[in-house]
């Protein structure tokens, strides 16, 4: 299948067109939040530039991370596949496969900082493409721009430093202090928003581990639960 470009608890999925009557139907309302996060420490006056800095020093710049991707709506049952991702931040790229638990391939999509490509995918999702575009787009709001620049404007709160750099809004917490949401917000709300719930590290390298991201123009919702991390450096 020739590639298509454009502008990311395992159940089995029994058909892949269950995911497109998923994706296409318009929804709207809340879902519950899939991870907890414990409560935010008071910031003993952290200095904004070095928080970022400190953060973004720390990160993984090249792993393949083997996932859970849970993709959700209000008032349908919620799709999950088991996600294998491989990033490359110094270069801005990804390639992520979505398997079904048996191991059957259902899309494969890659992306850098022109776009995103389907490699391929069983026939019902490609009629559908767009939505695999826009997980794409998503898998690159998740994995990358994980700061914002050193011209951005700043607020210092007594448990969170946010950042604003053009439409974007960063929200930094905790100790030592990651990145807990990014955000473009619009006239009813976020068009999209990412959360991270959970960081681990290895080899001194920090990675997200619990991460939600809910796009406002198709209505859904992915969660990644890392099940495993490999570094690629």
């Amino acid at each position: 299948m020739k590639d298509e470009k454009g502008s990311g608890t395992s159940v089995f999925i029994p058909h892949p067109s269950s995911f497109i009557l998923f994706c296409i139907v318009f929804l709207t309302g809340c879902a519950s939040e899939p991870f907890k996060r414990p409560p935010l420490p008071v910031l003993d006056h952290p200095n904004a530039r070095k928080v970022q800095a400190e953060y973004l020093h720390k990160l993984a710049n090249k792993f393949t991370t083997d996932d859970t991707v849970i993709i959700s709506a209000p008032f349908h049952d919620d799709i999950a596949v088991l996600g294998v991702l491989k990033i490359d931040r110094a270069a801005g790229t990804f390639e992520m496969a979505g398997l079904n638990q048996m191991g059957l391939e259902l899309f494969q999509i890659g992306g850098d900082k022109s776009g995103v490509i389907i490699r391929s995918a069983v026939p019902p999702l490609m009629e559908q493409k767009q939505v695999l575009l826009s997980i794409g787009e998503d898998v690159k709001r998740m994995y990358f721009d994980l700061a914002p620049s050193k011209e951005s404007d700043f607020e210092v709160e007594s448990k969170l430093v946010t950042y604003r750099d053009g439409d974007v809004i960063y929200e930094f917490g905790g100790d030592p202090a990651v990145l807990l949401e990014k955000r473009v917000n619009g006239f009813f709300g976020a068009k999209w928003r990412v959360r991270y719930y959970d960081y681990a590290e290895s080899a001194g390298s920090l990675y997200p581990r619990g991460i939600v991201m809910d796009n406002g123009h198709y209505h859904y919702r992915i969660v990644v639960k890392n099940r495993a991390w490999q570094s690629d450096q």
